[in-house]
């Protein structure tokens, strides 16, 4: 994850002043306890078990309450020598890490660690790996965890080479199903422009395209937790069970849980296509995304044009589709090679 190589340039003192901006706000706005378990595992995993063997846990736990409680009654803070424990499981001692980390940072000091403890030279920092589908491309992939990731047109999926190791977070920007392996350990976290999803061993679909007016999950099997990516509205969680299915109105920023049907929701992984009271604007947008065309539209009133109803086309080229739906919206089109034109009749 960007922002955790951001922390380890920062362990380095060779971070920029963007950098430990960027750090600050993350750190400020968008760890919760579950981040920084993670974090601090991740960075424990890379230090060596001789460094390991030598801290002691005790006297820094004792220090992050002392810390933890004059927060209460001060506002600035120096701190000269500090080394990071291994995560504890109660809830307590991960509030104590969560508000070590905020304290330690945001009170402008440095986060040192104690040198015969952690080597910070051994800390890894991760190589993102991108994977993308182009207009009229669908893929698979398998990751290292043994999750399985199915990509829609047009879509990209960036995680670091470390993960299924200490963590298992993805950014997301398009649409994709998530057939995730049980991992307790280690939550599966899908975070794209809108929304956030965490896991443990389930499938689920995230759709979340930058130029459509809503974003959703769509849970097929096991249980997911919800929560928006925007700061501001980030405390609101909803939990989602099968065939249940959380959309956000990219506009209003309501977001509303209803049920659906796989079979029309999921249909796309089997290369079939389905339109559900949806505009020909979107309905465009759809098909030059999943036959790799541009779609032009001669005449006016394109706004008033809405598909009523379910329509399911399995696998059906574009003309019939076209066909189809012009018969019943009031249009006729022609096909020229990748150039199709839309007339409206109406």
């Amino acid at each position: 994850m960007e922002d955790k190589n951001v922390l380890y340039h920062f362990l380095r003192d060779d971070c920029s002043e963007e950098e430990r901006n960027q750090l600050h706000t993350w750190l400020a706005n968008d760890l919760d306890e579950n981040d920084a378990n993670e974090l601090l595992l991740s960075i424990w995993n890379k230090t060596a078990n001789k460094a390991k063997s030598s801290i002691d846990k005790e006297r820094i736990l004792e220090g992050v309450k002392a810390a933890v409680k004059a927060q209460t009654t001060e506002s600035n803070y120096e701190y000269s020598e500090i080394a990071l424990a291994a995560p504890k499981q109660n809830k307590f001692t991960s509030l104590l890490a969560v508000m070590s980390i905020l304290i330690i940072v945001l009170a402008g000091g440095y986060f040192l660690t104690d040198r015969n403890s952690v080597n910070v030279d051994q800390l890894h920092v991760a190589r993102q790996i991108e994977k993308t589908t182009s207009k009229g491309q669908r893929s698979s992939i398998l990751l290292r965890d043994g999750s399985k990731v199915t990509l829609n047109s047009e879509t990209t999926i960036i995680y670091d080479d470390n993960f299924g190791l200490d963590n298992r977070r993805i950014q997301l920007n398009g649409e994709a199903f998530f057939e995730v392996t049980k991992n307790k350990n280690l939550p599966f976290t899908v975070t794209s422009a809108h929304l956030v999803t965490r896991a443990l061993g389930t499938s689920f679909n995230v759709r979340d395209y930058v130029d459509e007016e809503d974003a959703s999950i769509a849970l097929a099997t096991g249980e997911v937790k919800v929560n928006r990516t925007d700061v501001s509205l980030k405390e609101v969680k909803v939990i989602l069970t099968p065939n249940e299915q959380i959309t956000v109105d990219k506009t209003s920023k309501e977001w509303s849980k209803t049920v659906f049907n796989p079979d029309y929701v999921l249909s796309w992984k089997e290369n079939n296509l389905y339109f559900n009271n949806m505009h020909l604007a979107d309905i465009i947008k759809t098909l030059e995304r999943w036959y790799n065309v541009n779609i032009s539209v001669v005449g006016e009133g394109i706004e008033k044009l809405k598909y009523e109803g379910t329509g399911k086309f399995e696998r059906q080229s574009l003309e019939n589709i076209l066909g189809s739906l012009g018969y019943t919206m009031g249009f006729e089109s022609s096909v020229n090679e990748k150039q199709i034109i839309i007339h409206l009749t109406n």
